[in-house]
Order: C-alpha cells, then structure tokens, then sequence
C-alpha cells in the first residue's frame, strides 16, 4: 500500500510505512519507494516523450514506469539477500466494520492530513525552492548592470579616439566593440547555479548531457516539478527554429538541437531513479529516525541512476540517434 501511494507521491508513501510493524520491512518499502514515479515527474516524462518520440510518447510513459517497477523488485530481491536478512515479519491487522462514509468526515480528514502534510514538508519546498531561485538569479542582475557599464564607457572612448578615423575604421571598432561586449557577458553572466553545472558537467558528459542539463537534475533536488521550468530558463537564450504551424516549442526544438534521442532517454531514466526530493528525503530522516538512512537513500538512489542511465544511453545509442 505505501508503495501504490508512492505513484501518487513519495511523501505520504515513506509516511504510510508506519502502518509496518517490522523495522526490517519498514525500511526495505522505504527504499524502494523512489523507484514508483510520482506525478512530480510526470510532467518531464510528457515533455521528453512528446518532444523526442511523438509517435510512441504513451510507449515511453509506460515504459518508465513499467521500468522503475522492475528495477524495485531487482532492488528489493539482492537487498532481501544481503542488507535485510530474516523472515519477513506476518502481517496482521483487525478490520473494522465497513460503514458509507459522509461528506463532512471525509472533507475533515481530507482538511486534517492535508494541513498536516503543508506544515510539514510544504515550508521545505519553498525554502528550497528559493535557494535554487537565488542560485539561479545571483549574480545576475549585477553582472548585466556590469556589462551594460563597460559597454558605454568603451563606446564613449571609442568615438573620442576614432573621431578622426575614417569610416572603415570606425566600423572595425564597432565590431571589434560588439565582441569584446559578447565576451564580457559570456564571463560576468553566470549565476552560481551555471557554475555548478559547469563544474558537474564532466561528470554527466557519458551520457552526454550538458552543463544545462546538469542544471535541471539539480533544481529536480528541491522538487522534480522545477527541472522542466529550469531547463526553460536555461535554453531560453537559444536561436532555434520552430514550425509555427505545429505544437511544436522553443524549449522542445534547443533539446533536440543539443541532445540525441539516446541521451533523452538516458536523461529520462536518471530523473526516474535519481535522489528524491528534499521532502521526501526529509520525511525518511522523520520516520527512519535519524539523517543515516536519509543519506543513504539519496546517495544510493543517485548512484543507481547513474548506472542506470549509462547503460540506457550506451544500448539506445546502438539503436537511436
């Protein structure tokens, strides 16, 4: 059961495993829970399927969940054998008699554990979700305010110095002007975050994903619900034709320009297994007891998307483009 609601979403799934009287068994579901999709990741599994496989998107879907539910069982199978020894303990529980529930308990309840779930983990999202905003935005707006600076002032002194050129000479100076005006955007412009993906991007390069690329796996951290907004942001610079007459966007058409359709699937299968998000992380530290098994989960989950996602792009690029 805690699993089924881990499709839904992974929080109140790892919240559920307390209803296991068995620490063993409460730990394994646990575990296994990132590997049913939520919906956070629907949304990238719908944009990477229509944009890179539009005539088997719904195949790609299914296939993505069908895989991460296999890969569960493979997981739960060699941990049963070797991380959780014993005997699973029987599971017993006294049902209580059935009964029409009324509109008024169920919007109580619903209100209640709604309430409960916002306390808890919706704070953790916004703040995260701000960090990654700041790390994105920062230093931006002083780097721009930099650059428009230089260029007036090496405009101003241009034409002083140039007054007395000739024409052509003053146009070389503009070229040469407009350059050196690209070359300082490209070095202030960066925020913190770029820079990180910059520096992890050697790390994806197996699967060729870029540093922009890298960017999104890092903003799916604080909630999965962020990677296709980043990825937005990211490519918006991008000049890439788009057919006006089709369905088709510009964040759809700097994809294809940048990636294969082996590395979108490779990408696809990191975001299915890769570190759950910050609430869930946090509601595993709750029920686990301690950050141990917390960062256990995301160093794992992440070092299983890795393999994962090379091995995809290593097979789908035989077959692919």
């Amino acid at each position: 059961v805690p699993m089924l609601i881990g499709f839904g979403c992974s929080v109140p799934s790892v919240m559920a495993s307390r209803t296991l009287p068995s620490e063993r068994d409460r730990k394994m579901t646990i575990m296994l829970t990132p590997f049913m999709s939520c919906t956070a990741k629907l949304p990238i599994y719908a944009f990477f399927a229509a944009a890179f496989f539009p005539k088997q998107a719904g195949l790609v879907m299914v296939g993505l969940y069908i895989f991460g539910i296999v890969m569960g069982i493979i997981t739960a199978l060699i941990s049963k054998r070797f991380l959780f020894k014993g005997e699973a303990v029987p599971f017993v529980m006294e049902l209580p008699p059935y009964r029409m529930p009324t509109a008024k308990s169920v919007v109580l309840h619903t209100w209640e554990k709604g309430r409960q779930y916002l306390q808890k983990m919706g704070g953790i999202i916004l703040v995260f979700s701000l960090i990654i905003w700041a790390l994105n935005y920062f230093p931006h707006e002083e780097s721009v305010k930099q650059v428009e600076t230089q260029k007036v002032e090496m405009a101003g002194n241009t034409e002083v110095e140039n007054a007395s050129n000739d024409v052509n000479m003053i146009a070389n100076n503009v070229d040469k002007l407009e350059v050196t005006h690209e070359d300082a955007s490209n070095d202030l412009q960066p925020s913190y975050l770029q820079r990180i993906g910059h520096f992890i991007a050697p790390v994806m390069a197996p699967m060729h994903f870029d540093w922009k690329m890298s960017v999104g796996i890092l903003s799916g951290i604080g909630a999965k619900e962020l990677v296709v907004s980043t990825l937005s942001v990211m490519y918006a610079g991008e000049d890439v034709d788009t057919d006006s007459a089709s369905t088709d966007t510009k964040l759809s058409a700097a994809l294809r320009t940048n990636m294969t359709q082996a590395s979108a699937l490779a990408y696809l299968v990191f975001i299915l297994f890769y570190f759950p998000c910050i609430a869930t992380i946090t509601a595993i530290k709750n029920e686990s007891g301690g950050w141990k098994w917390a960062i256990f989960t995301a160093v794992y989950t992440t070092g299983f998307a890795y393999v994962a996602s090379f091995v995809t792009y290593l097979i789908a690029s035989r077959f692919l483009g």
